[in-house]
């Protein structure tokens, strides 16, 4: 299980840092960062990655139901979707209300659904001892990250002039109201990963059947989910920087750079997400709840030691700092509490394994 999170956090680690180069992207607007990222990300990476390094890819898939396509390039499809309406919350909300409303929505989703939705034969931990603990945890990482996003505010609040911080209303619940239909339609990601991975058993297919390496075997779990976003994000992508007339960016000044970083920024991401799939592979039955719960709150944490180094927290109030310590605080001990359960569980599994074949 150790192993298990070790990669949780590194995949936290990458996730975290991957947006930090579209700061540096300047010549770029932000269709062109983002559009060029999805296009990297949803379409060039996966497609050279999977083809090159995965055995019998056509094997692998011929050996899994047809529905369970569907249903992961659906879930993905929304996952696209939802990063597009999380960026025009943005605008209205803020990113620290935004990011911190997003995410608790997501981890809520994408962290009890996984429980739910058990494999054939196997049942669900809800409503036993381990379930208890397991949402237990689940609720103080999410109050965690409320709190988060309220020293957000604060901070945001106490940098600028009262002629500054005052928001229409409307804008607010709008923005407000995207950030939460994005979030729900994002949390597709983790669900499509559970679909495919835990029900569809793709990834089981392809390292017992075809040989491939655990990690390696991810990466035919991940290429239906990156296709389903990608029609999502670049039908938008491609019609919004048509509309703009944006095309020239990319090869205007700086494109050379913007280019390289956002090529970085599609690297990082993608090899989170790798790297994710091989942490819920090592925590086991419930890893694509555990896993999730501690890439989104390690991100989080990334994400904020990114904007302490990159000064966003300077000229900060006391109170938004001591509140940001206090959060970040919870988003830990929720881990550990999650990651207690998940040990629970699997000395469970154990103790049958062996009892089993004492008998035998």
């Amino acid at each position: 299980m150790a192993i298990g999170i070790m990669y949780a956090f590194i995949s936290a680690v990458l996730l975290g840092l991957y947006a930090l180069p579209s700061k540096y992207a300047k010549n770029y607007a932000w269709e062109n960062t983002w559009g060029g990222f999805f296009f990297f990300g949803m379409i060039v990476i996966p497609l050279i990655t999977t083809f090159l390094l995965v055995n019998n890819l056509n094997g692998i898939y011929s050996n899994t139901p047809t529905w369970v396509f569907f249903a992961m390039f659906g879930l993905s499809f929304c996952w696209g979707i939802g990063n597009i309406l999380w960026g025009f919350s943005i605008s209205s909300i803020g990113m620290s209300l935004a990011f911190s409303l997003f995410l608790g929505v997501i981890t809520s989703i994408d962290t009890i659904l996984p429980l739910i939705l058990v494999p054939e034969g196997q049942q669900s931990v809800i409503g036993t001892d381990i379930g208890n603990i397991m949402l237990t945890g689940i609720f103080v990482i999410v109050f965690g990250i409320a709190l988060n996003g309220y020293a957000g505010i604060l901070r945001d609040k106490s940098k600028k002039s009262d002629s500054q911080t005052g928001i229409d209303s409307k804008v607010m619940k709008k923005g407000i109201l995207l950030c939460v239909l994005g979030a729900i339609c994002a949390a597709g990601f983790n669900l499509s990963y559970h679909v495919g991975n835990n029900l569809g058993k793709i990834g089981h297919i392809a390292e017992t059947e075809y040989g491939n390496e655990p990690w390696i075997a991810r990466l035919a779990v991940l290429l239906p989910i990156f296709m389903g976003a990608a029609l999502s994000t670049m039908t938008y992508f491609v019609y919004t920087i048509t509309k703009r007339k944006t095309w020239r960016n990319y090869k205007g000044k700086g494109a050379l750079l913007g280019l390289v970083l956002i090529l970085a920024m599609a690297v990082f991401h993608d090899s989170a997400l790798v790297i994710y799939g091989l942490a819920a592979y090592k925590l086991g039955e419930l890893g694509t709840s555990v896993g999730f719960a501690i890439l989104e709150t390690g991100a989080i944490m990334v994400a904020n030691v990114n904007g302490i180094l990159t000064k966003e927290w300077k000229g900060a109030s006391k109170k938004s700092v001591t509140f940001l310590v206090i959060s970040l605080s919870i988003l830990i001990l929720g881990v550990m509490i999650i990651a207690k359960g998940n040990y629970m569980k699997i000395e469970k599994d154990a103790a049958k394994i062996a009892a089993s074949s004492i008998v035998k």
